[in-house]
């Protein structure tokens, strides 16, 4: 072991020569003062491992000085002291001990009891130095790791995205078990007015489990922004989760999709306990369970992908949760349960049900400490008369910014790639790549999309829009619609997307003609949509996107026309002052 630096305070030069040499023959160094002046000075010059002071000396005696040398050490770590003393009464030791001493040696001095008694301060001592550089160790590491959390507490509050969160139709509560939740909520309207929801829950809570979430959210909300498929983006979240997280993490989640057009929703549950479809009322609609595994358990050619898509009335709202939530515990271990979540739903007004549950909650749990992530996600399933993509379209008189690009293509598409792909988002993007006007990008995508869903649906699916009639109507419709095209082998659609960019005025045509027998386009150009119908929303939302409609041939060539006019940046700009 190292040897020990020792402070031996005695007034009697030969007394401290002769413990002086006795302590290095021990091999240990040591420094003599004469008196406790020089002892605390020397003290605050250099560190010491141990001190052997006299009882007896003039100015500050033994006592003193052990006091001032405790008041000194407070700030630099514990310093054993030995009293040496002449006499060895009770009372002495005593008062050594009170001021501070740890040990006590009579004089004469017993060199054997000394040497045995710096022995046993020499191993403390050691021992004190192990467990401050241990402290030393757990500081940093715990440094490290508040470092840590407070990077990934800010990475997460980024993909929270609370702006999107922070809508009118959505409400939420999130409350972690640790100080970085493992639950995730993302939200996301798209640039067809499609409002994208998803509760995530991944293995474990903290850190660890947040830390597999980070490539989940991105992918969600750049392919949710684009108005992809439910299923398209439940296959690349597992895709993802796959290729970034150990084989020992996945992540259960709910997603699901409202279309205010046709004011349906659909749902996709991987390994949540469901998700509650609720009326005004807070009565259960429909509680759509887990028909799906886990996120990151199947690799992609394995992973199958079942949704539920329901037709939704006015004031209904849907409520995400995940198992934390149903499963808090009291301090007899009974969960909260799915009963108790619904009739706090159903105690009041809907909008404000997440408050209750949380006061629930916190009730139901008498104090017991968290376990698991606890967080709901409530989405108010409104169909307004006019969606925003609606409204851009009709305020879209004079918006360009610049010269408008002129381009086109024609693309022709066979069973196998209507089969499998979700056309609309990427032919968005394309669209963009060539120079789509920023400003057209929303009406573009709707209209595009509901053209490409009549062709596909009604030319070449067959399905007749009175499966629809009726409360379960669309689940019907949706149900064939997957059937037949699953069996789809033959049929195309063909498109021709054109956008001319001139002074005299913009236009940009979007062409889409099926294989189909067609169908009356004329008796259907004299029909409204109304509300209470469940059906014939699509063409009739073209039409109010459309600055002009042309329904050609037998019913199957349908183009769609936009025009607007550009206005130069700097009257624009004059404009607005």
């Amino acid at each position: 072991m190292q040897p020990l630096s020792i402070l031996a305070i005695d007034d009697d030069p030969l007394i401290g020569m002769v413990i002086a040499a006795f302590v290095q023959k021990l091999g240990h160094a040591v420094v003599h003062v004469l008196s406790g002046e020089q002892a605390l000075r020397r003290y605050a010059e250099q560190a010491f491992d141990l001190v052997l002071v006299d009882r007896q000396m003039p100015g500050l005696d033994g006592l003193d000085t052990t006091r001032a040398l405790r008041d000194m050490q407070q700030t630099r770590g514990w310093l054993p002291i030995i009293m040496l003393s002449g006499g060895a009464e009770i009372d002495e030791q005593v008062l050594a001990l009170n001021a501070g001493c740890d040990d006590f040696i009579a004089k004469p001095i017993n060199f054997r009891i000394l040497e045995a008694k710096i022995n046993s301060f020499w191993r403390i001592a050691r021992m004190q130095q192990q467990i401050a550089g241990q402290h030393q160790q757990l500081q940093h590491y715990a440094s490290l790791e508040a470092e840590e959390r407070r990077i990934c507490s800010f990475l997460m509050e980024r993909l929270l995205r609370r702006e999107m969160l922070d809508s009118q139709q959505i409400k939420y509560l999130l409350q972690p078990a640790a100080e970085v939740s493992g639950d995730l909520l993302l939200a996301c309207t798209s640039r067809n007015g499609d409002v994208y929801v998803m509760l995530a829950d991944a293995t474990g809570h903290g850190l660890p489990a947040a830390l597999t979430l980070i490539p989940l959210s991105q992918a969600f909300y750049a392919m949710a922004a684009k108005g992809f498929q439910l299923d398209t983006i439940a296959r690349e979240l597992n895709h993802q989760h796959r290729s970034y997280s150990p084989s020992d993490r996945f992540v259960a989640a709910t997603m699901a999709l409202y279309n205010p057009r046709e004011s349906s929703l659909e749902v996709w549950n991987g390994g949540l306990p469901g998700a509650l479809l609720v009326d005004a009322q807070g009565q259960v609609l429909r509680n759509f369970r887990s028909h799906n595994l886990p996120l990151g358990i199947l690799p992609s050619h394995e992973f199958l992908c079942e949704t539920e898509t329901v037709q939704v009335a006015e004031c209904s709202h849907l409520l995400l949760f995940s198992d934390g939530l149903i499963e808090a515990e009291n301090p007899a271990a009974e969960p909260f349960g799915i009963a108790q979540l619904q009739r706090c739903v159903a105690a009041g007004a809907v909008e404000d049900c997440l408050e209750r549950v949380q006061a629930a909650v916190f009730k139901h749990r008498q104090g017991a400490i968290a376990h698991d992530d606890l967080s709901c996600l409530l989405l108010d399933c409104r169909a307004p008369a006019v969606s925003a993509g609606v409204q851009l379209a009709l305020a879209q008189a004079a918006t360009a910014n610049g010269q408008v690009q002129s381009w086109e293509f024609s693309l022709c598409l066979q069973a196998e790639q209507l089969r499998r792909l979700d056309l609309e988002p990427l032919l968005t993007d394309f669209c963009n790549t060539l120079g789509l006007d920023p400003q057209r990008q929303g009406p573009f995508s709707l209209i595009l999309r509901e053209l490409i869903t009549n062709a596909v649906d009604h030319g070449l699916l067959g399905l007749g829009s009175a499966l629809k009639d009726g409360p379960e109507g669309f689940e019907r419709y949706m149900l064939t619609r997957i059937e037949r095209l699953e069996a789809l082998s033959s049929g195309q659609i063909q498109l021709d997307i054109c956008q001319v960019g001139s002074p005299q005025g913009n236009q940009l045509s979007i062409g889409v003609t099926d294989s189909g027998p067609g169908f009356d386009w004329v008796g259907l150009q004299s029909t409204t949509a109304e509300p209470s119908l469940y059906h014939g929303r699509g063409l009739q939302l073209v039409r109010r996107l459309s600055n002009r409609l042309e329904i050609h041939g037998r019913g199957n060539q349908v183009t769609a026309l936009l025009c607007w006019t550009s206005i130069p940046v700097t009257k624009r700009a004059a404009h607005l002052l």
